[in-house]
């Protein structure tokens, strides 16, 4: 699913079904174009189904054209938040979700020093619980 980032600082896309057909986390990747989004969660679930199932914290190069994402898991004060189609599939929440994280083109990370300030302004923290957040992802 992609979601234009209207109001947010940012496009993001989300898998919705991994969970019920393959017991794999549902995958989102944020402030990305919601079409490169999309091209990155499906590829993502492509890897999966191929039996390269995603890992917390683990890095991987075979999502985003040959550059490295790393991938958390979201809390789940998240959820209502960025994934509503997935809560109405499922009827309930919570499903297990990940976050691929990108990097900016010196290869840091939002967390990292020195990051590209699109970079982290674009790609919530959603590893860290909602009431422990701040900056305009918690305004939505």
């Amino acid at each position: 699913m992609g979601v234009l980032g209207d109001d947010a600082p940012a496009d993001w896309g989300y898998s919705i079904g991994l969970w019920h057909t393959l017991r794999s986390p549902e995958v989102s990747v944020f402030g990305l174009p919601a079409r490169t989004a999309l091209h990155v969660v499906n590829a993502a679930g492509t890897a999966v189904r191929d039996g390269a199932p995603l890992a917390r914290d683990q890095r991987r190069a075979d999502v985003l054209d040959g550059r490295e994402v790393i991938v958390r898991s979201v809390h789940s004060s998240w959820y209502r938040d960025f994934f509503g189609a997935g809560i109405d599939f499922y009827q309930r929440p919570p499903m297990p979700v990940t976050q691929l994280f990108w990097p900016d083109k010196t290869g840091r990370f939002p967390w990292d020093d020195g990051v590209d300030e699109y970079c982290r302004a674009s790609q919530p923290l959603l590893w860290v619980p909602k009431k422990e957040s701040d900056g305009p992802w918690t305004e939505l």
